[in-house]
């Protein structure tokens, strides 16, 4: 069963092709160029860019799978949460695909993806990873932070989520206060790596065990306040203690609302995924955790499995299709703050 896959959520322009779960391809086109000078992403661009980029982009996906449309047996694409208009050009896409190739549709949500990445595999079938429910989902990125409960494919159970800022979020914002530019994260996971990130003592957001949502616009806010009078001089000569401390304050609080949420549910494997989840600070303080727990810990196999592609979103057809959720063909509207 050859599946196509579209992603349009952001300011990534993604298509893969997959056969029977397996990646032949997977096409990402990166829109951080034309964002940067803005320090976020405009929407409009990013709509216009994917309008440019969206065919270009599928046909080199089916070119590296060595298949033509007319093989594709399934079409898959993000209907959301993302931003309204880039959804709308993927989604428009795929209708238009399936119209005039006579192809069946799925629409798919984002954060599932997420989830199902950490099952992704290569045309090999590797690497083998038995699901073991339930499972304890941690998805982390720009525009989410969530902790969810699978207790099977198409089962889920959000039991924590940040109540403001997403994670990544925060990261990008302590980067521009610091002049770092766009996109933050990458650049504090780089100069932290020679920072001191006790440098700054900064709060624990939401201390109360009981509560497993998190929040990071108080991070941030603290941040801000603890830095917003120091010259520019200054900065400059402590941005890596500066970097690390705030990185540092960031997973002690993903990590510290995971093991509550570990403890509370214990489930039978962990599943890590989301663009912040390639850092590898936190990928090993994540494997830490694991170990403590005697729990298998499934990760995206490649990096850029992480952060938004396609191939995720094909996957979680694939799934769905074979359990015979038809209904879910039917599901075709632009859904921005789409929920599990």
């Amino acid at each position: 069963m050859f599946i196509l896959g579209i992603e349009t959520s952001c300011d990534d322009t993604c298509a893969a092709v997959l056969k029977d779960g397996q990646i032949l391809s997977n096409i990402i086109s990166s829109q951080i160029d034309l964002h940067q000078k803005w320090g976020g992403v405009v929407p409009d661009i990013a709509k216009r860019a994917h309008q440019e980029r969206i065919m270009p982009v599928i046909e080199t996906a089916l070119k590296r799978a060595k298949i033509k449309i007319e093989d594709i047996d399934l079409i898959a694409v993000t209907k959301g949460p993302g931003l309204s208009i880039a959804l709308s050009v993927g989604l428009n896409t795929a209708k238009e695909l399936a119209k005039k190739y006579d192809k069946e549709i799925i629409a798919v949500n984002h954060v599932e993806g997420h989830i199902l990445s950490n099952f992704l595999t290569n045309s090999l079938g590797k690497p083998i990873r038995p699901f073991l429910f339930p499972s304890l989902a941690l998805t982390v990125s720009g525009g989410h932070t969530k902790i969810v409960l699978v207790n099977d494919i198409g089962d889920y159970q959000v039991v924590g989520e940040t109540l403001d800022d997403a994670a990544g979020e925060a990261l990008d914002k302590s980067a521009k206060l610091l002049g770092l530019g766009y996109p933050g994260g990458p650049v504090i996971e780089r100069i932290s790596a020679k920072g001191d990130d006790t440098f700054l003592k900064l709060p624990s957001p939401i201390a109360d065990k009981k509560i497993l949502d998190y929040s990071f616009s108080g991070l941030k806010t603290a941040f801000y306040y603890q830095i917003k009078d120091w010259p520019t001089e200054k900065i400059n000569k402590h941005l890596s203690d500066l970097a690390a401390s705030f990185q540092t304050a960031v997973f002690s609080t993903l990590i510290r609302k995971y093991s509550l949420a570990i403890e509370k549910y214990h489930p039978k494997s962990l599943l890590v995924s989301g663009g912040v989840a390639a850092n590898l600070t936190l990928r090993k303080r994540i494997r830490a955790l694991a170990k403590s727990y005697h729990l298998p810990l499934y990760l995206p196999f490649k990096k850029e499995l992480n952060t938004d592609n396609a191939a995720m979103i094909a996957l979680v057809a694939y799934y769905h299709f074979k359990k015979g959720e038809s209904s879910l063909v039917k599901n075709l509207d632009i859904d921005p703050r789409a929920e599990l």
